[in-house]
């Protein structure tokens, strides 16, 4: 499936949109706040977090916004659960940094080019990651304690996301379970009207899947 493909982004917001699918029931798309990510210079970096490289200064910053504290939204695809496939009925298909609360009227890939390719992220461990520049080198610790690494992707694969503490107290990092597991998962920017970032999102492929809309009643 090529990028131009994908579903607009704007629909893996849809909180309460609910979703056909070949080989499933119907979906239902919940959008719920799940933290708040500090982001000390503004300068937004997404990972694999399972890899100690992936914190060092040659990672690629995928946005700059204005430093602040802002709310991580995770677009999670639920489906009616049974006993046999509870864990697997509620999955994350997109994570999303709120920047303002201006509506968006632009989205684009980062770092779109005449030959297609677009920045993503790399998973090779299921799970992704947003982080501030400024926590590299606290993130590069945690990476060399591999039992603290272990537990947070756990964390994340059993709850979808797991938020990394730092020292004054914030979230340094937000680890995020991908609904697809590993794979090759790109950015998507989201401006307002004024083309000022409003938000920034980790599109975790698996809503494209979906095989159409159900229309509202």
């Amino acid at each position: 499936m090529g990028f131009d493909e994908w579903l607009n982004a704007g629909a893996l917001l849809e909180h309460g949109a609910q979703h056909r699918w070949p080989d499933r029931d119907v979906s239902t798309l919940e959008v719920v706040e799940v933290c708040q990510l500090d982001l000390a210079t503004g300068q937004v970096v997404a990972v694999d977090p399972a890899y100690p490289h992936h914190f060092d200064d040659a990672t690629p910053v995928v946005a700059e916004v204005p430093p602040g504290t802002y709310p991580v939204l995770l677009s999670v695809v639920t489906w009616p659960s049974t006993e046999e496939s509870h864990r697997y009925s509620r999955v994350v298909t997109a994570a999303t940094l709120k920047i303002s609360d201006e509506p968006v009227a632009t989205w684009s890939w980062v770092d779109e080019r005449s030959d297609g390719k677009v920045l993503g992220v790399g998973v090779d461990a299921g799970t992704a990651c947003f982080y501030d520049a400024s926590q590299r080198e606290l993130l590069a610790l945690l990476s060399d304690d591999e039992d603290r690494v272990d537990a947070a992707l756990d964390a994340a694969g059993d709850a979808g996301f797991a938020a990394i503490p730092d020292a004054p107290g914030g979230t340094a990092a937000v680890f995020v379970a991908c609904g697809m597991g590993d794979g090759f998962y790109p950015i998507r920017i989201g401006r307002d009207a004024a083309d000022r970032i409003a938000m920034v999102m980790i599109d975790l492929e698996l809503l494209n899947h979906s095989i159409g809309q159900v229309d509202p009643a």
